[in-house]
């Protein structure tokens, strides 16, 4: 089996930076992407140089993303995974969500552009590779939020991981016979640096409410991810992992 090259968005912190970890330590060539700067000691030591590709990018810029794909296509080959993990929440200074009659022209389009839009773009970047392949693995990370009642999110936070879970069905009905799948994991309350911004007030009233009584942690979601990525997963297609500890059950 040749080795998989995956390329992560969102990679600086929290689900994305241990996405990329443990990519890196199963032996994956992993193309880093983030907005902000990737601190080096954040990956595991003692990894190939070779496996390891870090960008500073900001996944709206179209235009940045195909440059991207095409640097990584003539020094490694063509991308064969891809992970959509960045994403935004605003947060008032107080900690909240906008509620619905505050949200702003402004921080809708802005949602709207990094959370949905963005994995649109990506995903269209890389697709007519995996597909002159015969294979490919779409990883989309949207949330609770999206799947279902929010004690935290804002509206647009919401919309926007609705609609990554639509358009992960839409690509992984058109793709599929290409040997693509297409697949999203659904987050509750994570331990991230997002998470923390509503206060640990909040996060403690959140994990009462939560069947297994705690927080997720980054490697459990990034578990699931991998999972969805690998050989093994060739039959799941337009699936959903809920990783909420229970607080969601359809």
């Amino acid at each position: 089996m040749p080795t998989r090259i995956a390329l992560v968005t969102g990679t600086a912190r929290g689900i994305g930076q241990a996405t990329a970890r443990q990519f890196l330590q199963r032996g994956y060539r992993v193309v880093a992407v983030d907005r902000g700067t990737i601190a080096s000691d954040t990956l595991p030591d003692g990894i190939d140089p070779d496996h390891l590709r870090v960008e500073q990018l900001d996944v709206t810029d179209a235009e940045a993303v195909i440059r991207l794909r095409d640097d990584v296509l003539r020094e490694w080959g063509p991308i064969g995974i891809l992970v959509n993990n960045a994403g935004v929440s605003p947060k008032r200074p107080n900690g909240a969500s906008a509620g619905i009659l505050n949200i702003d022209p402004d921080e809708w389009a802005f949602v709207l552009s990094v959370n949905l839009t963005a994995v649109l773009r990506l995903s269209q970047a890389v697709l007519p590779g995996m597909r002159d392949a015969g294979w490919g693995r779409i990883v989309n990370v949207s949330s609770l939020a999206g799947r279902s009642k929010s004690l935290v999110a804002g509206g647009s936070y919401m919309a926007s991981k609705a609609g990554v879970l639509g358009l992960t069905r839409a690509i992984a009905s058109e793709m599929g016979p290409f040997g693509i799948t297409a697949n999203a994991v659904a987050p509750g309350r994570i331990l991230t640096e997002m998470a923390m911004q509503a206060g640990p007030e909040v996060n403690r009233r959140y994990a009462e409410q939560i069947p297994v009584r705690r927080l997720g942690t980054t490697d459990e979601v990034a578990a699931a991810i991998l999972f969805l990525a690998s050989e093994e997963a060739g039959f799941v297609n337009g699936a959903v992992i809920d990783i909420n500890g229970g607080f969601y059950m359809p």
